[in-house]
């Protein structure tokens, strides 16, 4: 029976462990990320740049799962930073490319998002070790969104006859940004998983992104939004969150 009570007692340490793995650098060094086949991190990156990037980094999460790049990390900082950076949509700036065609372009943006979540995200662990990485990786994603509502807005005032074809997607894309934007206040209720520095980061992409497209919110997205907010707001014991959100539910 003593070893029975000792056993229960080392199971739940044990659990613990696997779930807050030590927090240390264990990311490469950009040498060495070079020679696995990750591209410059010095160079805006294109969609092949991407696609090489992640081949190495499914590679490494299976062998070394600790040693993707960390966002404040000496080593690999960054070479994260490169990798959700806006700069690398800056193709939408060139003005010789069609809007039809960036359109086109920037939809397989929404997918690089979601390839980074998976794989900075265990699924066999409660509480993720990337959960600061994460939290940047969603507010790149509401960057990504934000890129595709105002290169709708475009192509919903051209005359050109490929935009023209493209307007009745119009209200989906908008669709679809409310969608996302309800999505990272969803993420918010996680308050175990992630720390409150970072949610609170994720706040103020959010309040930023709120006010900036208030303007064409119909009432019905004003009131998923509005309704996403409290939800959130009962939820934390961040301040500056719920401050921030019951602002922004008196200007919807």
């Amino acid at each position: 029976m003593k070893h029975y009570f000792i056993l229960l007692l080392v199971i739940p340490m044990m659990m613990g462990a696997c779930n807050r793995p030590d927090k240390r650098d264990s990311s490469l060094t950009l040498e060495e990320y070079r020679k696995l086949g990750v591209p410059d991190e010095d160079t805006i990156w294109s969609l092949g740049d991407y696609a090489e990037a992640f081949n190495v980094l499914i590679d490494l999460k299976r062998d070394q799962p600790f040693a993707l790049p960390t966002r404040d990390s000496k080593k690999s900082g960054v070479l994260f930073s490169r990798m959700i950076n806006l700069e690398n949509l800056s193709f939408l700036q060139d003005e010789t490319l069609p809007l039809s065609e960036k359109a086109h372009v920037i939809k397989v943006y929404v997918e690089v998002q979601n390839r980074f979540i998976d794989v900075y995200t265990n699924i066999l662990m409660k509480k993720q070790y990337y959960n600061q990485e994460l939290v940047d990786i969603y507010i790149f994603g509401m960057g990504v969104a934000q890129q595709m509502i105002d290169l709708a807005h475009e192509i919903n005032e051209s005359e050109d006859p490929a935009d023209v074809r493209m307007q009745r997607g119009y209200r989906d894309i908008q669709d679809l940004y409310v969608m996302d934007l309800t999505d990272q206040l969803r993420r918010q209720l996680q308050t175990s998983e992630y720390p409150e520095k970072a949610l609170e980061l994720l706040t103020d992409s959010v309040s930023s992104s709120v006010r900036r497209n208030k303007v064409w919110f119909d009432e019905d997205d004003s009131e998923k939004i509005r309704q996403a907010m409290l939800t959130v707001i009962d939820s934390t014991s961040s301040r500056k969150i719920i401050n921030d959100y019951r602002d922004l539910i008196e200007i919807l």
